[in-house]
């Protein structure tokens, strides 16, 4: 004969908000939680070895103990076993409420869309060159945006040359790197622009991206980081020279080289003999002294920023008339 009975089915909130009622129709317990919040409920019952919990009258697989943590809505019941298998009654329900977490509506007035550019000069720049990148901050909204502020972080072979005039909304961190640009307010459509100086110190390519935020929310990120890309050239050598006195590519010539301050070329052979070496070197070598063949050039020229370029790689020397 079973002698079991489960006298209730308590509930034990887990969460840090919820809400009891009581059914005006047949007293049954109500809970109101939010959502991704959970509670938990606790079968009291006598002489019970094992428990068994029901969503809507169907078993819920794994709930065989004596609390259950209830997540998500419905009506909850449970079953108790005594150490023999025999069931109790099914305990009255307890039905659980989830609410949804609702995002408080956005004021229009907090809302601008910011939007920033960035774009380089262009010029066909060579280390020791100076060129300029203009910033363009815009309101894209009807409400006029406050506390803005635009930040550039310089790239490493870039050297910021701080114009006067600036000094109040421009700043300069040199531990980090990163210019910012305070702006008090922009109005729709009413872009600002702040034009910055640099120096380069090194070919190759030189990638820049400034980002733009401010105080009130804004909806459209995509428009506040913007990029470009200045290239910046080094020395051209070619490969291959023809000293044969017939007038053309009589001597080793890289274009450009007098613009470097200072330079010292040297040629190696095969055997990593040295066979030519120059300091300040004039562009007026024609291999005297040497026969035909494939030789390795070290180049190493001190450009206008004051940082010595290194230039390596091989030549081949023909004197045979083409």
């Amino acid at each position: 004969m079973c002698r079991i009975i489960v006298l209730c089915a308590l509930l034990i909130n887990t969460s840090k908000g919820y809400s009891k009622t009581w059914s005006n129709q047949g007293g049954d317990v109500t809970y109101t939680i939010s959502e991704g919040a959970s509670i938990v409920l606790h079968a009291s019952s006598i002489n019970a070895a094992a428990y068994q919990w029901y969503k809507e009258g169907v078993r819920i697989d794994g709930a065989v103990n004596k609390d259950y943590t209830a997540t998500v809505a419905g009506m909850y019941s449970v079953v108790a076993f005594n150490s023999g298998g025999c069931p109790s009654s099914v305990s009255d329900p307890v039905k659980v409420i989830v609410n949804p977490v609702t995002t408080p509506p956005v004021n229009p007035d907090t809302v601008v869309d910011l939007a920033v550019t960035i774009a380089s000069s262009n010029m066909h720049a060579a280390p020791g060159d100076s060129y300029t990148y203009v910033l363009e901050a815009n309101n894209k909204s009807p409400i006029t945006g406050t506390d803005i502020t635009v930040r550039y972080v310089l790239p490493e072979n870039l050297v910021y040359l701080p114009q006067p005039g600036t000094g109040d909304v421009v700043k300069y961190d040199m531990a980090t790197r990163t210019i910012t640009w305070s702006i008090s307010q922009i109005k729709q459509n009413d872009p600002t622009r702040l034009v910055l100086t640099v120096k380069v110190l090194t070919p190759g390519m030189v990638q820049s991206v400034v980002n733009i935020k401010g105080k009130q929310i804004d909806p459209v990120l995509a428009n506040n980081v913007d990029q470009t890309v200045q290239q910046v050239y080094p020395l051209v050598i070619s490969n291959v020279f023809t000293p044969n006195g017939d007038g053309v590519n009589d001597t080793f010539v890289v274009p450009g080289l007098e613009t470097y301050s200072d330079n010292e070329l040297t040629i190696i052979n095969r055997w990593g003999n040295v066979v030519y070496q120059k300091t300040n070197y004039k562009n007026d070598w024609d291999g005297s002294g040497l026969v035909e063949g494939t030789y390795f050039y070290v180049l190493r020229a001190k450009n206008k920023a004051g940082v010595w370029d290194t230039y390596k790689g091989y030549l081949t020397l023909l004197r045979t008339r083409i």
